[in-house]
Formats: C-alpha cells, structure tokens, sequence
C-alpha cells in the first residue's frame, strides 16, 4: 500500500480586464533663468538700454556706444576679463539656444553686459562686507555653516529683486 501526498498552489492575480490610460501631464511652464545667468543679464541690459533709448529726444543717437557712455560704463574690456568671463564656470564658450537648436558664440555686447554685472555685483558684496565688519557681524557666529546659510540667502534675495526688477522705472 502506498500513499502519494499531491501539494497543488494556485495564485490569483486580480487585475482588472480593462485598462484606462493614465492622464497626461499637465505642461510645467519653464521657470524663469536664474538672474546670474548671461541670458538674463543680457535681457535686462536690453531692457535698461531700450528704457533709456526712450527719455532721449527724436534724432539722437540711439547705440550701444552712446548708452554706455552715459550710464558710465567702459567702452572695451581688457582681453584678460574677456577671457574670464568666457571660462567654463562662468558664461561658457558658447550660447546654448536649446535642445536640438545647437549653440553659437556670445556677441560682444553679451559679454560686455555679463562684465558689467559681475562687477556691479562684486561692488555691491564688498560694500555688504564692509557693513558687515564694521557692525561686528561675525562675532559670535558659528563657523562655516553660517556663512553657507548668509550664501543662500543672499542668492535667494537677489532672485526676487531682480524676478521683481522694472527697468521702466
């Protein structure tokens, strides 16, 4: 006499026989460049320049040369600063328009405007600096983290004054 023990497992899966499609995405609207980039610095320069085109009186010169010298601003850059702003960390070589639209070479006017607010911009750090160590500031503060903390919020200062920026006014 001989026993035979059969051990049959039935899995189930329950799915449903029809099949929906998912919703699309909703389209996320590109955000705005960050206000450090040459694109956007370039976009306000524009911006500033066609501002001021428009207190001139009819028939006078309407050019970059012309709006740079009122504004006080240098007519040429040394090659040396040229060069720096065209270093990989901070404009890059080239102009990228985009995906699968290619990239070109910054116009002189580009790079001049990137100067200008890199200069403007170490200005104004040193100033905030000299505040800051004329008031006694670092005093009591607690190391690196501090200073990365300041960073960030420097950065996210700037992004909104610039987001909120009006050359017209």
């Amino acid at each position: 006499m001989t026993t035979t023990t059969t051990t049959t497992t039935t899995i189930y899966v329950a799915t449903s026989p029809v099949t929906y499609p998912s919703l699309p995405l909703p389209a996320r609207e590109p955000s705005p460049p960050r206000y450090d980039r040459p694109e956007a610095i370039y976009a306000r320069y524009k911006a500033s320049r066609e501002a001021w085109y428009a207190t001139l009186p009819p028939r006078s010169r309407r050019n970059d040369k012309a709006y740079r010298k009122a504004k006080g601003l240098p007519a040429r850059y040394p090659k040396a600063s040229v060069e720096y702003a065209l270093d990989w960390k901070r404009m890059g070589r080239q102009c990228d328009l985009g995906i699968g639209k290619g990239k070109r070479d910054w116009i002189q006017e580009e790079i001049n405007a990137y100067l200008d607010f890199e200069k403007t911009e170490e200005e104004h750090v040193n100033l905030e600096e000299q505040i800051r160590l004329e008031e006694g500031y670092y005093q009591g503060r607690n190391g690196i983290q501090d200073c990365i903390n300041d960073s960030v919020l420097y950065g996210q200062v700037r992004q909104a004054y610039f987001d909120n920026w009006n050359p017209y006014m």
